[in-house]
């Protein structure tokens, strides 16, 4: 928002002092009154600055500092439109990336041990509007803090009425105390789309995927745009990470995909043993027992002329694989990192 009067510039500077007293008070911000023609006004809550090892260091993008430059501008653009009385932005859109919008949590379903789907109602049947690999940012609250998190949708693009996410909780995550309270019903807080992903059919001979646990979720949407184009002769082939057979997320969806001929997965088990593996894998699947390491990666992922590889996974998986492709020969401008 540009303040050029001076009425105007004062009042910018008053909020910002405000702001600035909120940083400074012992208080909630959201229990801070901000306006002086309506005292039921309320801050929402500050985003909450990320530690400096929550960044990988590996050139993100957005990077976890990034996001949350996002979020604290977006937090004091909506501390002043409550104290300007201003006017709503996106008001007519179902996704919009400078506002979060509630959308209603109508079911959840458990995966895995740990990683559950939830379903979220889009009013009026309409569609999310997210192009292949795009994500959406979940926003919560945690012990009276704001904090972020960027997922991507593994429902169909062209799903209408409804969204799904795949999300893993982990035992010490702030996001995933916040997703255990979550009740059917209540209403969930999203902001985008986001993503710099350009998917073009036929630009590449070959697109190489590298994923490790709930990284399969972009994955997803680009292997759909890909097959569910008679046109596009691209060809995929998955790597796919973890830690069991029974990790294995959207194990039918993978199943059928199989069936194309251009596309194809290995499975890569870094804790499960031969035994349990030759009794609950499926007759055409291929297994690779330890980790996805240097030696596995220059065997899966040779050097393909007119190739792409994507990657997503923890920061730890992203890091590895790319030095591993580095070694292979990879040059990173033939390399996304969602």
């Amino acid at each position: 928002m540009d303040f050029t009067g001076q009425d105007d510039q004062c009042c910018d500077r008053t909020l910002e002092k405000e702001i600035d007293d909120i940083d400074q008070s012992d208080q909630c911000p959201e229990r801070l009154l901000v306006s002086e023609k309506n005292k039921t006004d309320q801050y929402p809550e500050r985003p909450v600055e990320p530690l400096a090892s929550d960044c990988c260091g590996s050139g993100c993008i957005p990077c976890v500092f990034d996001l949350y430059e996002q979020e604290l501008k977006l937090w004091k653009e909506e501390c002043r439109k409550i104290r300007q009385g201003g006017k709503e932005i996106c008001d007519q859109e179902v996704l919009c990336p400078e506002k979060y919008l509630g959308f209603k949590l109508t079911s959840i379903k458990p995966v895995t041990r740990d990683t559950f789907m939830y379903r979220f109602d889009i009013p009026g049947g309409a569609r999310l509007g997210l192009k292949a690999g795009q994500h959406i940012v979940l926003r919560g609250s945690i012990n009276n803090q704001t904090i972020t998190r960027q997922y991507t949708p593994v429902s169909e693009l062209t799903a209408q009425g409804y969204f799904d996410v795949l999300i893993k909780l982990y035992p010490g995550g702030q996001m995933s105390q916040c997703i255990r309270s979550w009740k059917e019903g209540d209403l969930i807080q999203w902001r985008g789309p986001f993503g710099l992903l350009q998917y073009v059919p036929n630009v590449f001979s070959k697109i190489i995927m590298l994923a490790a646990g709930t990284g399969i979720a972009p994955m997803t949407q680009v292997i759909r745009v890909i097959l569910e184009n008679e046109d596009d002769e691209t060809l995929i082939s998955l790597v796919y990470a973890c830690r069991t057979y029974e990790d294995i997320l959207m194990k039918e969806q993978l199943d059928q995909w199989s069936g194309y001929w251009n596309f194809s997965v290995q499975y890569v088990l870094s804790q499960d043993t031969q035994e349990n593996v030759i009794q609950v894998k499926k007759y055409n699947d291929t297994v690779h027992l330890g980790r996805l390491n240097s030696t596995l990666v220059s065997q899966m992922v040779p050097l393909t002329e007119r190739g792409q590889v994507l990657i997503c996974g923890t920061k730890s998986f992203d890091k590895d694989m790319i030095n591993h492709l580095k070694k292979v020969g990879w040059e990173m401008k033939d390399i996304f990192k969602f």
